[in-house]
């Protein structure tokens, strides 16, 4: 039954399409200067990004002790030049080692410390570099012997027989451009210098050089993004392209006409580009997964369009009149299925990783422009390029399209009638087992541990990180700011010095330095007694070149950094020991302080246990609101809940029993997994259920007849759709980002579930639901 609400909705559709094919020139010169504004606004506003800190709010406490940490300390970023020697006690080799160290000092401006086995040597002998192997030898175990904080540096320092790291810091770099869509990152900048630098360094033979660490696979993987785009991009053009033109090649009146939903979809990619502009959005890597994703749904909605207009056209209607009708019965199932997926992505707001928050805004706003478009400039374009070739309302004169294969209808009607319709309670039980297995697999399904596996993993650079964590026993650093007024007096000192001293007894904690390591090495292993001896030794420390040397205190008077150097350790195994350093600092710091730990290892657990903190909140509050949007929708809570339950929510859950069975890992994009599920099968839903409701209140067929013609009669549409939007989110499968990869796979896995529950679950359900509100009613 049509509400009046609903005629209203169908009449304002329908006079929009008159409207747009009435006045195709004012349509275009509309559409044409808003895209040019928005086209313009996106490349002034847009950029490339990528990092971390790209996960975490930049309000939170995470965001601000890691930027405090890169502008107080001008540290946090650490690349690791590993070394190789046949002979790595040679004097030449340690002079070697020392140039480089000299260099990346003095020419790499942002450079704020380097360490590395000439600094040992230099320590252990006076500031000179002996002239045998013996004598560096001897200088290495005199620093040895200063303590076991200095054991400790010098075994970072030499992992392995043979080779030998020197450890580049340095903290916020501000030398690029950043008003271009490709800025050059601050590690490109530091790892084209450092690189440089080592080339021009002189070194003795038999001597290799390895740059390596996280900045430098960050900005190797960056470098792909643009490429990865376009890839995408035209990967998802091409295949979408291609399964329109295979479903309407035979039905529109010249073959270029299957470009004119493509149409519509890409002018709502330049909307979707300015909206990004205006919200200061950046693409990244979770960002790229937008594209495929309005163009899939764009597409579908100026398909849906489009075959019936050309289906009003072969009926004998005008254009403008084809136009009107198309807008007022499509343009209301679209209508609402474009409401309830905006709805849905709506949901992700509510996530804890902005760039997921990002991508649920601009997919929304994608997936309405899209709708605006399809039922404005499409109809517009259609009525404009439509030659007559339909017949122009002459019956006698109209090309009827050539007859097509009728075996898919045939075979989804006996499928319908004799299978999931003609045996309802079978099909809702097989159905009710296979969702018990996906929600007995929703906890099993396990986010990554590492940032670093959501980016290609076959580059060289991800090479050398692996090596790194193979020949390095601390390749990850965690930094400890203590603020306090007395922060540089010896009772914090030697609070600090214990507190340093239960972290390492810590298996993962290799070793540490700080202001307390250089006073202790500086004073035979003691803490000064007297506030102008630790000023004297501070003092003494301040300018030294060699291992231990100190900051000035006047440069953060009231605080003290501690650099804790560990092992490569990930998962939950990172939250429990930046516990520990939590707990062992109210044990140790008797001090009044605030204690702020912070380094890429903290961000990483962060950005991880963000991900699915908000997994459960986000898919419960997307079907919440789509319920709410489709019960006010139909003005029926029961249609709402059949459509939901039936389709999108079976859907969704199968999605995750997929999951688990292929290990695919909850990631910022497959998180997503619910919202799109919902708009997705929600779509299909509708349009079976409008169908199924003509059948019964136009045709007075009983719910089992009706639910078959419902998908016979609409199996070819709804089944070119589904692949349609498979194609365009199926490219991402091929992406080299894992991330977009599996989000890939899981959104191939909605489809394909959504388009089986529709066709399966829910003609069963609308074949139940009224039998038990007939029995009921007997009873």
């Amino acid at each position: 039954m049509v509400t009046a609400i609903g005629k209203r909705v169908r009449d304002r559709l329908a006079a929009t399409g008159r409207y747009a094919a009435d006045n195709q020139l004012k349509i275009f010169a509309i559409v044409a200067v808003t895209a040019v504004i928005a086209l313009a606004v996106g490349l002034g506003g847009v950029q490339m990004s990528m990092g971390m800190t790209l996960y975490i709010d930049d309000d939170s406490q995470a965001a601000t002790d890691w930027d405090r940490l890169k502008e107080d300390f001008e540290t946090g970023n650490n690349v690791f030049v590993l070394v190789k020697s046949d002979q790595p006690y040679d004097p030449e080799t340690i002079r070697g080692i020392d140039r480089l160290d000299r260099r990346y000092t003095s020419n790499v401006d942002d450079v704020r410390r380097v360490t590395s086995l000439a600094d040992v040597v230099r320590q252990g002998n006076g500031g000179e570099i002996p002239e045998t192997e013996t004598g560096v030898r001897r200088s290495i175990e005199r620093v040895e012997s200063q303590g076991p904080e200095s054991a400790a540096m010098v075994d970072r320092l030499q992992p392995e027989p043979g080779t030998t790291v020197i450890l580049v810091s340095y903290g916020e770099v501000d030398r690029f451009d950043r008003g271009a869509f490709l800025p050059t990152r601050g590690a490109d900048v530091m790892y084209s210098e450092i690189k440089s630098e080592t080339e021009f360094a002189v070194t003795p033979p038999g001597m290799s050089t390895t740059i390596t660490g996280q900045p430098v696979f960050e900005n190797a993987a960056f470098g792909l993004m643009l490429p990865e785009m376009i890839a995408l991009f035209t990967g998802a053009f091409a295949l979408i392209f291609g399964v329109v033109y295979v479903v309407m090649r035979n039905k529109v009146e010249q073959g270029w006409h299957v470009l004119l939903p493509l149409g519509t979809a890409m002018t709502a990619l330049v909307y979707m580009f300015g909206v990004m502009g205006v919200l200061g959005y950046d693409f990244n890597a979770i960002m790229l997964g937008v594209m495929p994703i309005a163009l899939g749904l764009g597409i579908d909605y100026g398909l849906q369009i489009h075959t019936r207009y050309v289906e009003e056209r072969y009926a004998g209607n005008g254009p403008e009149r084809a136009a009107e009708v198309a807008t007022r019965t499509t343009g209301r199932a679209l209508l609402i299925a474009m409401g309830t997926t905006v709805v849905g992505l709506g949901s992700l707001l509510v996530s804890a990783v902005p760039p997921v928050r990002q991508f649920g805004v601009t997919s929304a706003l994608a997936v309405l422009a899209a709708m605006i478009l399809s039922i404005t400039m499409l109809p517009a374009l259609l009525v404009r390029y439509d030659g007559g070739g339909y017949g122009d309302g002459d019956t006698s004169t109209i090309r009827r399209p050539e007859p097509e294969d009728d075996r898919l209808e045939s075979f989804t009607r006996r499928l319908t009638t004799e299978v999931t319709g003609g045996r309802p309670f079978i099909t809702l039980l097989i159905a009710f087992l296979l969702v018990s297995g996906g929600v007995y697999a929703y906890p099993q399904v396990e986010p990554k541990q590492e940032m670093m596996d959501f980016w290609p993993q076959d580059l060289d650079e991800k090479n050398d990180m692996e090596r790194l964590s193979d020949t390095v026993e601390s390749p990850k650093v965690i930094y400890v700011m203590i603020d306090t007024d007395r922060a540089y007096t010896p009772e914090t000192f030697r609070d600090l010095a214990t507190y340093q001293r239960l972290m390492l007894e810590n298996d993962r904690v290799n070793a540490v330095e700080s202001p307390v390591t250089t006073v202790q090495i500086a004073n035979g292993g003691t803490i000064p007694e007297t506030q102008a001896e630790l000023d004297r030794t501070l003092e003494a420390q301040r300018d030294d070149s060699g291992l231990a040397t100190v900051r000035s205190p006047s440069e953060n008077p009231s605080t003290v950094l501690l650099t804790f150097y560990i092992d490569d350790i990930e998962g939950e195994t990172v939250r429990t020991l930046i516990s520990e350093f939590d707990g062992n600092a109210e044990l140790a710091i008797q001090t009044p302080a605030d204690v702020h730990i912070t380094g890429k290892p903290v961000l990483n657990r962060n950005v991880i246990e963000n991900v699915t903190a908000g997994l459960t909140p986000m898919t419960l509050l997307s079907f919440g609101l789509g319920l709410a949007f489709l019960s006010l929708a139909f003005l029926s809570p029961r249609i709402a809940v059949t459509l939901i339950a039936s389709v999108a929510g079976s859907a969704a859950v199968l999605v995750t029993g997929a999951m688990y069975v292929f290990s695919i890992p909850w990631n910022p994009l497959t998180i997503t997994m619910s919202s799109l599920t919902l708009g997705i099968g929600v779509d299909y839903g509708i349009h079976l259920f409008e169908r199924y409701e003509f059948e019964v209140t136009e045709h007075d067929l009983d719910p089992l007849t009706a639910a078959s013609t419902a998908v016979s009669k609409l199996s070819r549409p709804i089944i070119g759709s589904s692949f349609t939007t498979i194609f365009g989110f199926g490219v991402l499968m091929i992406s080299r980002f894992p991330v977009l990869a599996n989000f890939g796979r899981t959104t191939v896995l909605a489809i394909t579930f959504s388009l089986l529950t529709a066709m399966t679950v829910l003609p069963a359900a609308l074949t139940v639901v009224p039998l038990l509100e007939e029995s009921e009613s007997e009873e």
